[in-house]
């Protein structure tokens, strides 16, 4: 079996909301997915820089020069969408945004509104769309099923 770094990415969402649903709390979720995360993050090459001067070491196989194969996510098309909009307030349903990426959001974004969050690190590839598009999520309408995305 291939993984993509999306489908780990994936993965690691869904072990997370696993942790959360059993009541584990926040600095125990933190300690079992960061350093997966982190792992994540060197082997895809999608890790800070320190200083200017890179990271210690580099991913297997790869250069610091060789462009990352694995950058699409299945949330580009979310992020095309918003960034193509010029209303400062776009409302979407989550019917619509499954339209928008072509698949289902995972059980987690119905249920759990830190999904939403505005977090550009970890393991929120979908929260990287709609920041990369300029846009944060405001007005996270869980019974009505429908997210705003402001400027």
């Amino acid at each position: 079996m291939t993984w993509t770094e999306e489908d780990l990415r994936m993965a690691l969402d869904r072990y997370e909301t696993e942790l959360r649903d059993a009541g584990k709390a926040r600095n125990t979720i933190n300690s079992y997915v960061q350093p997966v995360e982190r792992f994540l993050n060197w082997l895809t090459g999608n890790r800070p820089k320190r200083g200017g001067g890179g990271a210690p070491f580099d991913p297997p196989g790869r250069s610091p020069s060789t462009p990352n194969p694995s950058r699409g996510s299945r949330y580009d098309g979310l992020r095309e969408y918003l960034a193509n909009r010029a209303e400062p307030v776009v409302r979407l349903s989550f019917a619509e945004i499954e339209r928008i990426i072509g698949g289902s959001l995972p059980p987690s974004a119905r249920r759990h509104r830190p999904w939403w969050a505005n977090q550009h690190a970890g393991t929120h590839v979908h929260a990287r769309s709609w920041l990369d598009a300029g846009r944060r999520t405001a007005n996270v309408d869980m019974n009505g099923a429908t997210v705003d995305f402001v400027n």
